[in-house]
This record gives structure tokens, C-alpha cells and sequence, in this order.
């Protein structure tokens, strides 16, 4: 792959207090620190980013507050603490790069979590620096206490814009078909949005579930369909693997920054698991407070449920049924796992209607994240800042054949979800490395009740 070196063109620290900045790149201590490398951090299961930075510091890094004359470390006399701001730009050769030095919008600034110090001498000590966004810090600090009632999406961001402050050019909810009226039960932001992300089913479709996570471009409440069936961008998304991938080149072919450097594949289904987790057939049991009754619903991939449903949208080719569980099913077996929940009645007016009944998404919501975990890839590529969690990408694996001439392995490449991704900068070089996530096999994915066959690029 090609090799980048890291361009920082801001990396500023405010004190915890306000009342001293350090800029490490310009200005007097420009020389006094250095950073040795940073890692920056996004994953769809984690509602905000999060990094952390290495930082060499010497004698001349800061002044004392009232003593201008007298310098020491970053630690002692900014004081780098939790708390302290971080301004950040770093400038990649492919994509737009990182910028967390807007000062004008709280939400485009990074804070300090945590400080430890890796080594110390007598005249130099290497910081480690722990850092996250703005609402990663807000989140402990607020409580929600107030009663949503209507579409789940619409309360989403109502807390989103009340307890977290996220403008709306920073936010993206995808529009949920179900209603929920609940109270926030004095919960942090993200451990109630969290428990709606699972109840939650979009307009137009079979699979409920959402998740709710942070990106550079801002927070993101959106069904597991909507990133399924987004289409990755041809130029910037589209990677390739192959055995000459191995050694590290540098030339001026383009292609060479999309070469997939390291391939790992850390999951590959598990037949067991998916059994156990209600992929192929459930029963669920739901008790109805109102007239204390209960109500046993079965659900298996042999009526057109679940992943065989019409409307399940998958990444790959549907996949088939083993001939064992067929033949389970055809000799009377009609479900692997038995889930039980209580109906919430009311909500909030004195009826005996379920609010947001767990018959909608209960079963399918638990097929939905199970099977697109059933696949993980670990890979590394040049660094591209503009890919980002979430996002789908385009992988094309050399075909272990005879007959190179045929194409790509037609059954492990397609399309991948991005589930986690970090992008490392040092002074010599930098890459991103990413966990790939997908629910089925092969280069077709159904969109919906279509099926569109993906493109291969020529190389």
C-alpha cells in the first residue's frame, strides 16, 4: 500500500479552567512538545468518538501562570488534566482529513478524559492523552426527566437537541414507523437512547433495529436498513486484496491507496449461535397485564419470516436453509429459542392498548443484529479520513483458483458495513484500520424486494 506521512496542521490545549493554551505546532512552545502519534476512534456501537494521543514534553513546553519567565512540562504548568480542551486538524492525502479546531461550535472541539504519564526524566516526560467528544462528557452530566409520547425517531432527537445540545446539521435520524410514549426515568441520554435503538422500525420494512453512534460528521440514529442498503461510493469505498498486497509500495498508481495491506477474518457464522439466537425459528411468549392473558407467537424462516422475509434487506445473497435445520422442520421442530416479554399498557393514557407492542420487533429485532454480526473482517488500508463508521464499502478478494482469469472470490467479496474504524497518524506514516461487518455472502444484495447485482471495478 502506499505509505503517508501525518500532516497536523492544528493541535492546540486549553486548561481545564480556560486561562492558558499551548499550541504545539506554532508560537513560542512550539518546540518544547511534539506528538508522537494519535489514534481516533468511531464504532457504531459507541454513541461518541473517542482517541487517544501520545505527546513528548520537555522543559520548554509551557509557562508558569504570573512567571512568564519560567517554562516546564505540559503536565505541571498548562496543566494538561482531564477536563482540558483539544483543538485538532490533521491534514491526510486521502480524504478530507480530521477537524476538531472549530472553536465557534462546542460540538466540533474534543476534550480530555484522562492523563497518564508513560515515562518522566529530568528533562523530558512522555504523556499519554485520553480524549472524546463533547457529548461523551454531557452524557454523564445530564439526566432525562421529561415524558416523550409519539414516533420514537422524533423523541430521539428531542433529546438529542435538550439533553445533549447536537444541532441539527449535526444529527441524522432515520424515520421510524412506531409510536412509544415513555418517561425518562432520570437515565443518561444514551443508556435510554440505547434501549429505544432496539425497539425502534423504520418505515417500510421487516427489520427493526437502529443504532445510535458518532461520527466526525455528528451523531447518528439510524436503522440497521438504511446502512444496509446505502450504496458506498465507487471512488472512495472500493478496496481491494490480493497476494501482492503483502509488501508495503510506493508509486504513483491511485489504485494503490484502495490495496487492502492486512486481511484478517475474525468471525465467519457460527451455525450454533445463530440457532440459539432465534435466526432461523422462536417462540415468543407475551404477557398482557390488562386481561392477564398471554399470547404465544412462532416465528421460522419456513412461513417467509424473519431473513426470509421479502422486505429483509441483506448485504449478500439471501442465504439458504441448511439441509439439517430443513429437515428439523419438516419433522415437526418449530422453534430453537423461546423469548418472553411483559406488554407495556397505556403508556401514558389510561387504556388498555399496548404501547409499542414487542410483537412488532421483539423476535426480528434479535434476528436483525445477530445476523449481521455473523460476519467480521479485520483489515488495514491506507489512511482515508473519509471513510467512516457506518458506511458500506466495496471489498474484492483475490479468488484462490486455477483460473485467475474469472474474477474476484464471488463468495467473499461484496459489500462490508463498517462497524468500528482507527485511524492512526504518526510523523512517518499513517493508516486506517477497520472491522468489517456483514449478514450474508456473495457480491448481490437485496435492496427491499429487489435484488441488484453489485459491479466490479476493473483493475
Amino acid at each position: 500500500m502506499a505509505v503517508q506521512a501525518s500532516k497536523y496542521e492544528i493541535f492546540k490545549i486549553k486548561s481545564a479552567d480556560g486561562k492558558n493554551e499551548v499550541d504545539l505546532l506554532d508560537g513560542p512552545f512550539a518546540g518544547g512538545s511534539r506528538v508522537a502519534n494519535l489514534y481516533y476512534y468511531e464504532n457504531v456501537l459507541s454513541p461518541h468518538v473517542t482517541g487517544v494521543a501520545t505527546i513528548v514534553s520537555t522543559t520548554d513546553s509551557a509557562a508558569k501562570k504570573g512567571d512568564e519567565s519560567t517554562t516546564g512540562s505540559l503536565h505541571t504548568f498548562l496543566p494538561l488534566e482531564a477536563g482540558c480542551e483539544l483543538l485538532l486538524r490533521v491534514k491526510t492525502d486521502i480524504g478530507k482529513g480530521i477537524d476538531y479546531a472549530v472553536k465557534s461550535d462546542p460540538h466540533r472541539i474534543l476534550y480530555i478524559n484522562e492523563v497518564q504519564i508513560l515515562d518522566k526524566s529530568a528533562n523530558s516526560e512522555i504523556v499519554q492523552i485520553r480524549f472524546m467528544s463533547r457529548i461523551g462528557i454531557l452524557n454523564n452530566t445530564k439526566r432525562v426527566t421529561s415524558c416523550y409520547k409519539g414516533n420514537i425517531s422524533e423523541s430521539v432527537a428531542a433529546i438529542c437537541k435538550d439533553s445533549l445540545t447536537i444541532p441539527k446539521d449535526r444529527l441524522e435520524v432515520t424515520e421510524s414507523s412506531n409510536t412509544y410514549t415513555f418517561a425518562g426515568m432520570t437515565k443518561r441520554p444514551f443508556d435510554l437512547i440505547s434501549m429505544l435503538a432496539k425497539q425502534t422500525i423504520p418505515q417500510n420494512t421487516a427489520n427493526p433495529g437502529y443504532f445510535a453512534y458518532e461520527t466526525k460528521s455528528g451523531f447518528k440514529y439510524v436503522s440497521l436498513d438504511s446502512l444496509i442498503n446505502a450504496e458506498p461510493n465507487d471512488k472512495t469505498h472500493h478496496y481491494f486484496y490480493n497476494s501482492q498486497n503483502k509488501g508495503v509500495e510506493q508509486n504513483d498508481d491511485d489504485r494503490n491507496n484502495f490495496k487492502v495491506s492486512a486481511l484478517v477474518v475474525s468471525k465467519d457464522q457460527n451455525l450454533t449461535s445463530q440457532i440459539r439466537s432465534g435466526v432461523y425459528a422462536s417462540k415468543n411468549v407475551f404477557f398482557n397485564p390488562a386481561n392477564y392473558q398471554f399470547t404465544e407467537i412462532d416465528i421460522t424462516v419456513e412461513d417467509g419470516k424473519l431473513y426470509k422475509d421479502p422486505k429483509f434487506s441483506t448485504l449478500g445473497k439471501k442465504p439458504d436453509l441448511p439441509k439439517l435445520l430443513d429437515e428439523q422442520f419438516k419433522g415437526g421442530a418449530k422453534f430453537h429459542r423461546v423469548s418472553t416479554a411483559v406488554m407495556n399498557i397505556g403508556g401514558a393514557d389510561t387504556n388498555v392498548d399496548p404501547n409499542n407492542s414487542p410483537e412488532l420487533y421483539y423476535a426480528a429485532g434479535a434476528t436483525r443484529y445477530n445476523i449481521l454480526f455473523s460476519q467480521k473482517y479485520s483489515i488495514v488500508v491506507p489512511c482515508n479520513t473519509d471513510l467512516e463508521a457506518g458506511e458500506s464499502i466495496k471489498l474484492e478478494i483475490e479468488n484462490i483458483s486455477s483460473k485467475k482469469e474469472q474474477g474476484p472470490d464471488q463468495k467473499s467479496s461484496g459489500r462490508y458495513i463498517i462497524q468500528s474504524l482507527c485511524h492512526f497518524f504518526e510523523s512517518e506514516k499513517s493508516v486506517t484500520s477497520m472491522n468489517l461487518i456483514r449478514d450474508s455472502y456473495g457480491l448481490h444484495f437485496s435492496k427491499g424486494r429487489s435484488e441488484v447485482t453489485a459491479q466490479t471495478r476493473d483493475k
